[in-house]
This record gives structure tokens, sequence and C-alpha cells, in this order.
């Protein structure tokens, strides 16, 4: 047996121990983010794969269990990113079926408002995301991602200025396109 299957062979058995001891804490932090069983076996099963692939950065079964919660909590978090696309999605299909003369001005508002979300980075919007749209309490926010509540407010506090920053630039951008236009 090679070098390369006796690692295959350990990491076999750390993963083993790993998933009997940890599964359901696993299973329960998808859960408690993304409130649907199913998605949440699905979070945690891609976790364990990414945790698979990635068994040679990895030494040891606490650094192990360590980067799959880790893994688990981001991939919920993607999960509820798409979830929130699609419900935008909706949301403006709906608009645009509901009140015709007003769903132009409410679509490019949201546009507007998912590209300054983008322009944040991932931790604050993150932060953004769960404190504002998805209306967590900061103490929740603080116990998903694994920082300090100092660190939830000053991550908020960044991200909604740097969104008023965004929005404020595209609102002056628009006057200005618009007195170009006028003249």
């Amino acid at each position: 047996m090679g070098p390369q299957a006796k690692s295959d062979e350990h990491w076999r058995g750390l993963l083993a121990e790993q998933v009997r001891l940890h599964a359901r804490l696993w299973f329960r932090l998808a859960y408690d983010i993304l409130r649907d069983a199913h998605a949440a076996e699905d979070v945690t099963q891609q976790a364990l794969l990414r945790g698979w692939a990635n068994r040679d950065q990895l030494r040891d079964g606490g650094q192990l269990r360590a980067w799959i919660s880790r893994t688990v909590i981001n991939e919920s978090l993607v999960v509820l990113r798409h979830r929130r696309v699609a419900r935008r999605a909706l949301d403006k299909q709906s608009c645009y079926d509901s009140t015709a003369e007003h769903a132009p001005d409410q679509t490019a508002m949201r546009e507007t408002v998912v590209i300054g979300l983008s322009a944040l980075s991932e931790p604050v919007r993150a932060v953004v995301a769960l404190r504002i749209m998805e209306g967590m309490s900061g103490n929740d926010v603080k116990d998903l991602l694994g920082c300090s509540a100092a660190q939830v407010s000053r991550m908020l506090h960044q991200g909604l200025d740097q969104l008023r920053t965004v929005l404020a630039g595209d609102d002056a951008g628009a006057k200005k396109d618009g007195d170009h236009a006028v003249q």
C-alpha cells in the first residue's frame, strides 16, 4: 500500500469519526440558518465532500471539525442568498403584474440596492443581509458568524454607510444624467 493510499485510509477513518461525533451539530447549524431539513442535509453533505476534497490542507480532527462547521455556515448563507434572489425575481414579476405604472421605479430601486450590496465585502454583506434583510438579532448573527457583538455592530454600521454612499452616488448620477438630458 502506497503513501497516498495510507493517507486516504487515515482520512477516511478521521472523517468517519468526525461525522459520527459531529453530524448532528453540522445539521443543526444548517437547519438553524435555513429552516429546511432537506436543504440542511444537502448543505451538510456538500461540506463533507469539500472536507474530503481539501483533506491535504487539514491536519487533524479538531481542525477538520472547525473547517466543516465553517463550511456548513458559509454554504447555508449561500443557499439563503440564492433564495433571496429567487424571491426578488418573484417580487419583481408581481410588481409588474400588479402595478405597472410604479413597477419600473421599484424595480430600478431594487436593482440599485442589489448592486450596492454586491459592492460590500463578503463579511459585511453577510452581516447586513442577516440583520436587515433576514431580521436576525445581533446576538444571532454574532453566534452564526463566530464573531463578537462589537464586530457585528461595526460591520453593520460600515455596511449601511457604504450602502448609503453607493445609493447616493447612483441617485446623484441619475440626476446628472437627467440634467444633461434636459439641457
